[in-house]
């Protein structure tokens, strides 16, 4: 006798990048139960990805003009990053998710990294669907796989950007 498959108790059950987000964790249902309350679940980082924390600074420095979400979207997409952009509630840091591992070579002045090494590895991930503010928000859709994540090439190729000048020529200073 064949049954039915059970049906989804939280909608994110059924997206493909809440999915991949709870993959490896140890309570997903307790993640799909925050994001169904309207709350910002806490997801390990080192497991499935780690992550890049950029402060804003660093990345809409060099953008001329006004510096809305879409041009922030377009400057990460230039940079060959699609997907994987959290922006923090008070809109001052990107957090980007990159490759598991990354985290433990990365050593950019003015960024943190954050992977399995470190004994704060949480990131507070906005419910998968949410692309806009208020509070905190996806600028770049959630990652669905693996092979869609950043490299350490492309978060630097963005920060290059704008450390040697956008295009109204102005320069990012680090601070070290």
């Amino acid at each position: 006798m064949r049954y039915a498959p059970l049906a989804a108790m939280y909608p994110t059950q059924n997206h493909p990048g809440a999915l991949w987000l709870v993959s490896r964790a140890t309570r997903p249902r307790e993640i799909h139960e925050a994001w169904a309350g309207g709350r910002t679940p806490a997801i390990e980082i080192g497991r499935r990805f780690d992550v890049i924390h950029l402060p804003a600074g660093a990345v809409e420095g060099g953008i001329a003009g006004v510096r809305t979400d879409d041009v922030v979207e377009e400057a990460f997409r230039g940079a060959g990053i699609g997907y994987g952009v959290v922006v923090t509630r008070r809109r001052d840091v990107y957090s980007v998710l990159v490759r598991a591992g990354i985290a433990r070579t990365w050593a950019v002045g003015g960024t943190r990294a954050v992977g399995a090494d470190d004994h704060l590895r949480y990131l507070r991930v906005p419910h998968p669907g949410r692309r806009e503010g208020p509070g905190g928000f996806w600028l770049l859709p959630v990652p669905h796989e693996d092979g869609v994540l950043a490299g350490a090439g492309e978060v630097r190729a963005l920060l290059a950007r704008f450390a040697e000048g956008g295009e109204d020529g102005r320069r990012v200073v680090w601070k070290r």
